[in-house]
């Protein structure tokens, strides 16, 4: 039987096929994708809190036959304490959006160059949360986009960003935030030209998957 990978998306998500599924695909493993609705919030409080048990219950059991898990959200797993909370659900590896990016820009410093697709109120929430985990942004970019407008960001206008914050000195790499992203099949893209390390949120969940070495 061959190795699979079970990857937790929102229903917003526009990318799966060519950021998740494909890539998968071309490096051996079969793919399952279990969708949470998406829905205002950040996951944080008890109501919240119990949307995700009754997702993670059942995700549990639709993905139990899979190698890893990746989690392709920040809802509920912005801080260690819901990351713990939703792997106590899966007895397999689970990589966390979050997590993976966190690590990854830690591999290079803590001083970066943030580009955001929100609009300004989300984008400071993302650099208030960077911060927490003592990454503090030098600078910044919000390309002003929120909910269904992401998914109109591809690669090409990322690249431009890119070339903008390469103009910054003496940081330690760019950061390209949220999911709905390209970063796997837009990575080479995105990083062409940069002479300064780029992760993104799809870039950094493959480089830990490609760790487990499952």
């Amino acid at each position: 039987m061959g190795k699979s990978i079970g990857i937790i998306i929102s229903s917003e998500h526009p990318r799966f096929d060519e950021e998740y599924k494909n890539t998968f695909i071309n490096i051996g493993y079969g793919v399952k994708k279990y969708i949470m609705d998406f829905v205002p919030g950040h996951g944080l409080n008890d109501d919240e809190r119990e949307l995700i048990k009754n997702h993670m219950e059942i995700a549990g059991k639709s993905l139990a036959d899979c190698d890893a898990i990746l989690y392709a959200r920040s809802y509920g797993a912005f801080y260690d304490d819901g990351i713990k909370y939703i792997r106590s659900f899966f007895d397999m590896p689970v990589i966390f959006s979050t997590e993976s990016i966190i690590k990854n820009i830690k591999k290079y410093g803590n001083k970066i160059y943030t580009i955001t697709p929100y609009a300004q109120k989300r984008h400071d929430l993302e650099i208030r949360w960077l911060n927490h985990y003592k990454i503090r942004s030098a600078a910044s970019m919000s390309l002003g986009r929120d909910d269904g407008y992401l998914k109109f960001i591809e690669p090409d206008d990322l690249n431009e960003a890119v070339k903008i914050a390469n103009k910054s000195l003496n940081i330690d790499a760019i950061y390209i935030a949220c999911t709905f992203m390209p970063g796997i099949s837009g990575r080479n893209i995105i990083e062409r030209d940069s002479k300064i390390p780029v992760i993104s949120a799809n870039g950094a969940m493959l480089n830990d998957f490609l760790e487990l070495n499952i």
